[in-house]
């Protein structure tokens, strides 16, 4: 009777080996590390109050350099000299004259000096742009930066996007100490083009390569400016082919003209080397891309 209980217990043995083989098993599974959480949608993907703070800023400053650099750069013409006065009107003129030199002597000192710092000076040219009013912005901008940079890793800024940035807004900076008008405004447009890049992270109101159309078409006049036609001439066509793939997203067809126009005439305007042709149409070609892009945000539902 004992020998025929044998295979039954030696059975019983088995059975519970393979339960607590896998009991073990299926307990290291379940200690196996999770999977890295997938990157958000662009449903899931949320708007940043800190990017936008820094853009904005950007775009200030590219403006400001902007305004100081057509003053040197496309200044508008400057009006007729008047005609000689008749002789009578001059005699008039020149006893008037006689009667308040006295006190025109006591004052030239102040006028001058006056003159001479506010003004275009005696000769001629444009002052100088208030370096210390840009260094207040641009610190404000390094600021801004170190509030956003954080965020922007953990929404999965690669590292050569962030110290690209870091390196440009150095040698933005660096363009203070030096006084260097065109290259600050060069690189304060190209910090503006990184800000974009970043915006790809993020949930925004409208595509990020509409701006980089922006920053295209100033690039070109800037460049144009200066004498440098074939870097002008090639960023003129980057933001017609950056163009090319935002234009689709524009319901009003109007727009979407008017931008393409002045896009292609503004490229003529470089071709022409006038000044004061390529500020307009570059002016005229900015303007109807801030419109095109509002045209975008009101048809998705994003502004009221």
């Amino acid at each position: 009777m004992k020998a025929c209980k044998k295979p039954g217990v030696f059975f019983f043995i088995v059975l519970l080996t393979a339960v607590i083989l896998l009991a073990a098993f299926a307990q290291s599974c379940s200690k196996k590390p999770a999977k890295s959480p997938a990157k958000p949608s662009e449903n899931e993907k949320q708007e940043s109050l800190n990017l936008k703070k820094l853009q904005n800023s950007v775009d200030n400053l590219v403006k400001e350099f902007e305004k100081e650099y057509l003053k040197r750069q496309a200044p508008p013409p400057k009006p007729p000299t008047q005609a000689k006065p008749p002789e009578s009107e001059q005699k008039q003129g020149e006893q008037s004259k006689s009667q308040s030199s006295q006190q025109g002597k006591e004052q030239q000192g102040g006028q001058k000096s006056q003159g001479q710092q506010g003004g275009q000076g005696q000769s001629g040219q444009s002052p100088e742009p208030d370096w210390a009013k840009f260094e207040k912005e641009i610190t404000q901008i390094h600021t801004q930066w170190n509030s956003f940079q954080p965020e922007a890793v953990k929404n999965g800024a690669a590292l050569e996007m962030v110290d690209a940035f870091s390196s440009k807004l150095n040698e933005l900076t660096i363009t203070l100490t030096r006084k260097e008008l065109y290259h600050g405004l060069l690189a304060a447009n190209d910090l503006y083009e990184k800000t974009v890049s970043f915006e790809k992270l993020f949930k925004t109101k409208s595509p990020p390569d509409a701006k980089k159309v922006l920053c295209n078409l100033r690039n070109a006049a800037y460049r144009a400016l200066a004498g440098e036609d074939a870097e002008a001439e090639k960023a003129i066509n980057d933001a017609l082919g950056v163009w090319e793939t935002v234009k689709p997203q524009i319901k009003d067809i109007a727009t979407v003209s008017k931008v393409e126009y002045s896009l292609k005439e503004l490229g003529q305007a470089i071709k022409e080397r006038d000044p004061n042709l390529i500020k307009i149409k570059a002016q005229i070609a900015e303007k109807n891309m801030q419109d095109a892009i509002k045209s975008i945000e009101m048809s998705q539902g994003t502004v009221p």
